[in-house]
This record gives C-alpha cells, sequence and structure tokens, in this order.
C-alpha cells in the first residue's frame, strides 16, 4: 500500500487490469441508471422511501462508485474500494440512508457493472465488491441503522411504567 509519508511510491495505474477500468470509465454513463433500476427491481420500496431527488443522488454517487471500482481494478489495490466505503458510510447516514439499501444499491451496481467485462474481469470486480460490502457490514450495528430490540429499549427506559416517552 502507498503511503506518502512513507515515501512509499504512489499506486501504479497499469499493473492491474487497465482495460476493464477504461470499459468501465466509458460506460459509465450507461452503467449507473442501469444500476439503479437493478436495485429498485430488487428492491421496490426504495422508491416508497427515497424521493426523486434522493434517487437521483445515488445515480450521481454510482458514476463515483465506477469510478473508484475502475481504480481499484487499473491499480489491482482493493483499498480504493474498502476505504471508500469507509468514507461513504456517515455520509449515507446523514442522509438516512441505512447500510443495507447501500448493500443493495452496490450489489445491483455489480450486476450492471458485469455485463460490459469479460468473464475474468467481472471476477475481478465481484471481490472487489465483496471486500467492499464486507466492510460495510461492519457498520450495521451502529445505532441509527436498524430499530434495535423493543424489549430492551422498554427496559433501558425504566421499565416505562410511568414513563410517557416509551408509549
Amino acid at each position: 500500500m502507498s503511503h506518502p509519508a512513507l515515501g512509499l511510491s504512489p499506486a501504479d495505474p497499469s499493473v492491474g487490469r487497465t482495460d476493464a477500468a477504461a470499459r468501465l470509465r466509458r460506460e459509465r454513463a450507461r452503467i449507473a441508471p442501469l444500476a439503479l433500476k437493478a436495485a429498485v427491481s430488487a428492491d421496490p420500496s426504495l422508491t416508497e422511501r427515497y424521493d426523486e431527488t434522493m434517487l437521483r443522488r445515488f445515480l450521481r454517487d454510482h458514476e463515483q462508485h465506477i469510478e473508484q471500482l475502475a481504480r481499484a481494478l487499473e491499480t489491482g489495490e482493493e483499498r480504493f474500494v474498502t476505504e471508500y466505503a469507509e468514507w461513504l458510510v456517515p455520509i449515507y447516514r446523514r442522509r438516512h440512508v441505512p447500510v443495507k439499501d447501500s448493500a443493495t444499491l452496490l450489489i445491483a451496481l455489480r450486476q450492471a457493472a458485469v455485463a460490459v467485462l469479460t468473464p475474468d474481469d467481472g471476477q475481478a470486480l465481484g471481490l472487489l465488491v465483496e471486500a467492499w460490502l464486507k466492510r460495510l457490514r461492519l457498520h450495521r450495528a451502529i445505532p441509527g441503522d436498524h430499530k434495535g430490540n423493543k424489549v430492551a429499549r422498554f427496559i433501558w427506559k425504566g421499565a416505562g411504567i410511568l414513563d410517557e416517552t416509551v408509549v
């Protein structure tokens, strides 16, 4: 892994799968809408939970996701997607997008992107997406991403007998 403070050289974009990265970048405008359509067909409740503006943000985000995947493919380093996943989690939290929806969007992006790649490149992309999903799974247990245990919350609030905030 390159680190400028340690004097290591930066990532070399000619080491990995440069043709696949170029294909992803070239087809970015076609892949992003296909990925969003695939995500909506996989989880139709996305259109109920998010308005048109948010779906357009997802579409815009897909273009950056594709760029990160292309960068990881061309350098052969998965850190470009794993570090990006870490950076993306607080942004999606602020937008009130749970990790489950992020994973749905990412899986749909993988399905759409594999269509323009060769089978070997598609397999490499699949490994990158799996590393990205693995990093996202670490953030599923953070409060605010799920409803939580109602029994534990009831007890934690002081048994809720005379507490109006529980009801």
